[in-house]
């Protein structure tokens, strides 16, 4: 049975008035339509803030961005840019007007196309390879007022978008409904890619009515370990993340905002800092309603 988890103006009018801090205590945070740094608490009142994390998990570094924002003030774009049209995650944000913006799906380096199901503005325009049934197993389903983050079977034939204005498919997923989803030993590729810690990247959805864009740094010795599949899944649990979808990762993982630029370290030049963007095919940008 598919699940989906959709946000409307009807739920969310109706949710608790109660403020929740759910952002870690060492979490410097901002507005993310004036860049003023914000305290927890203030933070938690915000309709979108972005932050970035620098601590010790997982025994070892780590450092992870994110963003938030309520789902009723704000809208998720798919951005397809195929081959010649093809850029970093700054410049495609940038491009489109965005508040910010995150690296979308699994891609071709070569061809710079999808290799994922994409819909873009009412038009499919990327269908999921064999090559990526091992992790492609979730979508990011949207409309102007509506985000869907669903689990699905992955095939090339998936007909889960119809009557979506755009979607993403990717994976895996993470967390399905607040459940964790686990992947074990034995699967495809489950070695290099389930349980070597990397750059990840994801998008998600908490119980309060608000997405999540999220980058794990990685591939960075002293600062980044990075994550497995698992440690990522654990760390969306404990931001109040009831639904959570892997991203594209490694070298494309990139997160952007309007105030600050790309506020975490992109590995693809082998240092720690914000240069390092990879070229990518498509990205998911925020935007006001």
């Amino acid at each position: 049975m598919k699940k989906i988890l959709l946000f409307t103006l009807p739920l969310l009018m109706g949710a608790c008035t109660s403020v929740v801090n759910p952002f870690p205590q060492e979490a410097h945070l901002y507005s993310l339509t004036s860049g003023q740094e914000l305290t927890g608490p203030k933070a938690a009142r915000e309709p979108a803030v972005y932050g970035t994390v620098e601590t010790q998990l997982y025994n070892g570094p780590q450092a992870y961005s994110f963003v938030r924002f309520k789902a009723s003030d704000y809208q998720l774009e798919v951005v397809n840019a195929p081959a010649q049209q093809a850029d970093s995650t700054s410049a495609l944000c940038l491009k489109h007007g965005a508040l910010a913006g995150i690296n979308g799906s699994y891609f071709d380096m070569g061809e710079l196309t999808p290799v994922t199901y994409v819909k873009d503005d009412g038009f499919e325009v990327g269908s999921t390879t064999p090559g990526e049934f091992f992790r492609t197993n979730g979508a990011v389903l949207l409309d102007i007022d509506n985000v869907a983050i669903d689990a699905t079977q992955p095939n090339t034939t998936w007909t889960g978008g119809e009557g979506w204005r755009e979607v993403m498919a990717s994976g895996p997923i993470l967390l399905d409904e607040g459940q964790t989803v686990v992947y074990e030993e034995g699967i495809p590729h489950w070695k290099g890619f389930y349980a070597y810690r990397h750059p990840r990247s994801l998008v998600g959805a908490d119980a309060a009515g608000y997405i999540w864009l999220l980058v794990v740094d990685g591939r960075s010795e002293g600062h980044a370990d990075g994550m497995t599949i698992a440690e990522l899944t654990q760390l969306a649990q404990s931001l109040g993340l009831t639904d959570a979808l892997n991203l594209d990762g490694g070298g494309s993982s990139t997160l952007w905002t309007l105030p600050a630029g790309v506020i975490n370290h992109p590995s693809d030049n082998g240092a720690f800092d914000a240069v390092g963007q990879r070229i990518v095919p498509n990205v998911l940008i925020v935007k006001p309603l």
